[in-house]
């Protein structure tokens, strides 16, 4: 009686383990397949940020105003704001929360420019928006690891 259920015990055995192996595989490249989705959009997010960023330099540093200039704030601004809505869908609450905080600063800075008007403008844009960038790349690093 061993004798006919040892082998048929040993092709369960390997079959469950053949299982096992390609499910764990599964997963793993499930895994690593929303991390690379979420890598990608939160690369999307700070090109977005890094285009309205040299935006709010052309108008405040620049002095552009004129209506070309305007359709292309218009459209940054809604880029930073999508790719922002992207990373709430794919990322975790606190990933977000960073996010808006930086489209907010950039939104306002659109708006209503650096604090301090004395030249150079760049470098206050860039100023402005630093704090929340370092934090949102602060969460992002955390959050892939």
């Amino acid at each position: 009686m061993w004798t006919t259920l040892a082998p048929l015990i040993g092709v369960v055995l390997g079959g469950l383990m053949s299982w096992l192996a390609q499910h764990s595989v599964g997963r793993a490249s499930k895994r690593a397949a929303r991390r690379d989705e979420r890598l990608t959009r939160l690369i999307d997010f700070l090109s977005a940020v890094q285009e309205a960023e040299r935006a709010v330099v052309d108008r405040y540093h620049n002095n552009l105003a004129d209506e070309q200039w305007q359709a292309r704030a218009r459209q940054t601004i809604d880029r930073v704001w999508v790719t922002q809505k992207t990373i709430h869908m794919v990322c975790e609450p606190e990933v977000n929360d960073a996010a808006r905080e930086v489209a907010f600063t950039v939104q306002k800075l659109m708006r209503e420019g650096p604090v301090d008007t004395q030249a150079p403008q760049d470098e206050k844009v860039w100023a402005a928006v630093s704090p929340s960038r370092r934090a949102f790349l602060d969460v992002a690093h955390r959050y892939l690891r």
